[in-house]
């Protein structure tokens, strides 16, 4: 009999540390804030609010979703899916004695809820940057789908992509933004078809943890009404959207982020047992 696939990958994890004190005498300390990148992408895009973040006394750890580090492989028999990207995040989580909170951007965004359905113990609140449960832009789905089909992600493509994520770039941002198409293709692709797959239906009703939605004005890929929406459906939801900025947020304008952020865990935060 073959052994079972591996549940779950090993992730690298940048942790580190506020530059600012973040406890007072007598109070405990904040719960880490997991960063998860989109699909392509990779935790270099976090740098801005990560360095808001930090210096407002906050924990900080930039995760890799499974394969997305470089160098490192997929273990033998792993199939990426948001459930299997979710419980590898899980084991990072865990990591932590208490609940952590979640930020994903995108299909980090999935993963994040599709973790705080299926481990609500780990995780203290989410926050979802550019993303939405909802129905992908119907162009940019198909023309996503027919490059994972071929089985390579071409110039014109990611050229397309890279427009719709970040608008215009310098040429040094555009470098270091777009090197997630240079991972392979055994991560590129099952990572792609599972973001375009989104959350299974029943997965934004498990989640009890409070929810914020940051969303980009702008945002080409996921329309303030789609946004809108998602929010009213729920009383543990909350929704802050953002001007000059577009479907990452995070990276366009990071210190609104991070106060949008800030505010919402003090707000949500649990009074003490």
């Amino acid at each position: 009999m073959l052994p079972e696939p591996p549940a779950v990958a090993a992730l690298h994890v940048d942790m580190r540390l506020p530059t600012v004190a973040s406890t007072t005498s007598g109070k405990p300390s904040q719960p880490p804030v997991l960063l998860l990148h989109g699909w392509a992408s990779t935790s270099a895009y976090w740098e801005p609010l990560a360095t808001e973040l930090l210096d407002t006394g906050r924990i900080v750890w930039i995760v890799d979703l499974p394969g997305y580090h470089r160098g490192d492989a997929l273990p033998p028999g792993f199939r990426w899916t948001l459930e299997s990207a979710a419980d590898s995040v899980a084991a990072a989580a865990a990591r932590h004695a208490s609940p952590v909170h979640i930020v994903g951007h995108s299909m980090g965004g999935s993963v994040a809820l599709t973790l705080a359905a299926a481990h609500p113990e780990l995780v203290a609140s989410v926050a979802l940057v550019g993303m939405v449960p909802a129905p992908p832009n119907e162009g940019f789905k198909s023309m996503l789908e027919s490059q994972l089909r071929q089985g390579f992600i071409d110039d014109a493509t990611r050229a397309k992509c890279m427009n719709a994520w970040f608008g215009t770039l310098s040429p040094e941002d555009h470098r270091l933004l777009s090197r997630g198409f240079e991972l392979p293709f055994e991560v590129l692709g099952p990572s792609g078809l599972a973001a375009m797959a989104g959350v299974a239906a029943d997965v934004p009703e498990k989640v009890t943890a409070p929810t914020l939605v940051i969303a980009g004005v702008g945002d080409r890929l996921r329309s303030l009404d789609q946004v809108e929406a998602f929010v009213a459906a729920s009383p543990l939801r909350r929704l802050v959207a953002i001007r000059d900025s577009g479907h990452s947020v995070h990276w366009e304008q990071p210190r609104a982020c991070a106060l949008a952020l800030g505010a919402f865990w003090n707000e949500s935060r649990q009074p003490p047992a």
